[in-house]
């Protein structure tokens, strides 16, 4: 008697949607959105304390009898990935973290990124080829490791978040390389002459480095817990006031940092550029004429002319970049219809 047969990619995700929900069960609410095959299949939403809490990640759940991990890295891939399938991710990780879980049948091991958006966005190039998703390299303790990173990433901040704060911090950067200039050149002893910069700089950087797992910036543990308040460096002084001797040791040990974060964030952008470019491009722009130093030792920042800043791009250079980038875009158009 024939009967029909169950298709093996629908038995695959099956399993693969009920290893991850097993695992990861105690993070809070699943919400099934598999009905419509779009790019997300649920919705995590975490529950703290038996309440919950309205913070979720959506979910996309790849599965294999045997994930592929790459040789020279150990780094989990899964491929055929669609370009409109990336775009989709990119346009929901505006409000939520988007995460992709890979699940291996065989041994039960599940693998995720970290939020899609930048790695999405760099992949997305206007042609009809499918991409590669690279996952985060774990060889052991997966279940732990995915249910710690869910819980996280559903609590950080959304790339709506980081484009604001990188913005907010590259139109005030001339303004905190002036501090930075000034609380070692001028007087140690007086008043630094600007504190709401100060205290704009710690806001700041506190929000760009929401999702760093780095909680060792300073040897003293006080300054460890308080540095982002501008109220614990005043209470170091006898009269609560900022003084430039007070300011210059955070100030030291935050702006490489700092420039380190916005560096990262600059080279995400530009491999992110045809993305920007139609979805971000005010912002783009922004990133592009404010390129960041390789040198961002005390000796090369203090030696910044506070009145310039660092270097700044032109209104040209930047058109010029925008057409290096559309005719990279018509050769790879033709190379693709041959």
């Amino acid at each position: 008697m024939n009967l029909p047969e169950r298709i093996k990619q629908h038995q695959a995700e099956s399993e693969s949607y009920a290893i991850l929900i097993y695992h990861l069960r105690k993070l809070g609410i699943f919400r099934n959105l598999t009905e419509n095959d779009y790019g997300i299949d649920f919705e995590i939403e975490i529950v703290k304390d038996g309440q919950v809490t309205g913070k979720f990640v959506k979910a996309q759940v790849k599965s294999s009898a045997k994930i592929n991990i790459r040789e020279k890295d150990s780094v989990p891939t899964v491929g055929g990935i669609k370009q409109s399938t990336l775009n989709y991710w990119t346009e929901l990780s505006r409000h939520v973290n988007v995460l992709i879980y890979a699940v291996d049948l065989t041994t039960e091991a599940i693998y995720m990124t970290k939020p899609i958006f930048w790695q999405a966005a760099k992949l997305i190039d206007g042609s009809d080829e499918s991409k590669t998703v690279e996952f985060l390299p774990v060889d052991k303790h997966h279940i732990e490791i995915a249910s710690a990173l869910t819980y996280c990433y559903a609590l950080a901040p959304t790339v709506s978040d980081h484009i604001h704060w990188h913005t907010q911090a590259l139109r005030q950067i001339d303004n905190f390389l002036s501090l930075y200039s000034g609380v070692f050149h001028y007087d140690a002893e007086c008043t630094v002459q600007d504190p709401e910069v100060f205290e704009s700089f710690l806001d700041t950087t506190s929000a760009l480095h929401l999702e760093s797992m780095k909680t060792n910036y300073f040897k003293a543990k006080d300054d460890n817990e308080k540095w982002r308040s501008v109220r614990h460096w005043e209470s170091k002084t006898e009269h609560n006031e900022l003084y430039n001797y007070v300011c210059q040791h955070p100030m030291k040990v935050l702006m490489p940092e700092f420039l380190g974060r916005l560096r990262k964030l600059y080279d995400w952008a530009v491999a992110a550029r045809y993305y920007l470019f139609y979805s971000y491009p005010k912002y783009l722009e922004l990133i592009y004429k404010n390129p960041i130093p390789t040198d961002i030792s005390h000796d090369a920042l203090t030696g910044v002319n506070p009145e310039i800043g660092f270097p700044k791009r032109t209104e040209m250079d930047f058109h010029c970049f925008l057409s290096d980038l559309t005719a990279s875009y018509l050769r790879k158009q033709a190379t693709d219809k041959h």
